[in-house]
């Protein structure tokens, strides 16, 4: 199962596999909240400092164990990072298949059997490649077309079936694919086109019943999110909004569906789809959230932001009907340390993502750190 990463607002795209099923919004149901949890949290620091002095790093993923995924700066490669994992306080560097001074790669995903997923350069010309790390090894999952093609993994599942996206050249639309058993399946759209850098599709996560979600190009133009099953694309429609694009960007075993949508408003909101019907999740105030990762209880992880104050992303989760802000329930959390956005959440609460150590706007936004929170009661 997945995880979500910044780097998950894409936009535009063609051709349909299957007609899509559209979803009216969901009215929030009053519910009466139980009491959020307290969480002790671990700052995930990086793999070394970068010639400029850079401690960077980002959790993406965590799985059942505990092991948690993303990418960290290195200070043996040059001005470069590599995908990381964190298991105990114990920090691994996963490599990169180039492996050359300023090659980089990154963690996107990991499985309860430690198989982890990413994207990583493969050699000085072509654009990086999709990637698998098992059993101490990388390997590269590569894209189906020939010289200059590019992919990228985004979400893999218990059983080892991976999904993300694929694109032919530098400025080629990105193709929504799954690779399992030693095949390369595309998904398609939901009847758009992709323009020059635009997208058809992406596939973002998948979950152990082989149910994938990501977005997909309509006909009227944005992005939609999507659920695909045997070769069967299913539209989910929107939170009444249809100017920007909704996203899916994971899926638990339940088929519980989290990602972003615009609202009849006009603003985006963090989704929770299930049942065939979607629901706005709130945004705290303020007039954007995303939601990245789901467990199995239905606890939902993301961020919040503002358009005044940019800089100053808060992360969330929701649960039993309520959203709450991280930054208010890990007592003892340093003062400058902001909590921006949470990645992903296994079934235990454990939650990783993306923090400031220093305030953002005092140049924190340049040295984020990747964290981890594990609930106290």
């Amino acid at each position: 199962m997945p995880r979500g990463t910044l780097s998950r607002r894409l936009c535009a795209a063609a051709l349909a596999l299957a007609a899509p099923l559209a979803a009216a919004p969901v009215a929030a149901q009053a519910v009466e909240p139980a009491s959020p949890p307290t969480y002790r949290y671990l700052d995930l620091g990086p793999l070394g400092t970068t010639p400029g002095g850079v401690t960077y790093s980002q959790a993406a993923a965590v799985n059942g164990a505990g092991v948690a995924a993303g990418l960290a700066t290195t200070s043996s490669r040059g001005y470069s990072f590599h995908a990381t994992t964190w298991t105990g306080g114990v920090v691994r560097d996963l490599g990169a298949i180039d492996d050359g001074r300023y090659a980089s790669s990154q963690a996107m995903d990991i499985n309860d059997a430690g198989v982890v997923v990413g994207t990583t350069h493969v050699n000085y010309t072509d654009p990086p490649h999709a990637f698998v790390h098992r059993d101490g090894a990388m390997a590269d999952l590569g894209t189906g077309y020939g010289a200059g093609s590019g992919s990228v993994a985004e979400g893999v599942n218990d059983v080892g079936v991976v999904v993300g996206r694929r694109y032919e050249a530098q400025g080629a639309p990105y193709r929504g694919v799954v690779w399992r058993d030693g095949e390369i399946v595309e998904i398609g759209s939901l009847g758009g086109t992709a323009g020059p850098w635009g997208t058809l599709s992406t596939a973002t996560a998948v979950n152990n019943h082989g149910q994938v979600v990501g977005g997909a190009a309509t006909p009227d133009g944005p992005l939609h999110g999507f659920l695909w099953q045997d070769g069967v694309l299913r539209d989910l429609g929107t939170l009444g909004g249809n100017s920007e694009a909704t996203m899916a960007n994971d899926i638990n075993d339940r088929g519980q569906v989290v990602g972003m949508s615009q609202t009849a408003e006009g603003e985006t909101h963090a989704f929770l789809w299930q049942d065939g019907g979607m629901r706005d999740l709130g945004s705290l105030g303020r007039e954007l959230s995303i939601a990245y990762g789901v467990n199995e209880p239905g606890q939902v992880v993301g961020t919040v932001q503002s358009a005044s104050d940019p800089l100053n992303d808060h992360a969330f989760v929701w649960y039993d009907g309520t959203m709450v802000d991280l930054n208010e329930r890990v007592p003892g959390l340093p003062e400058s340390v902001t909590l921006q956005s949470a990645q992903d959440v296994n079934d235990d609460g454990v939650i990783v993502g993306i923090a400031c150590p220093i305030p953002c706007h005092l140049g924190g936004d340049e040295q984020r750190r990747g964290f981890l929170l594990t609930p106290v009661d």
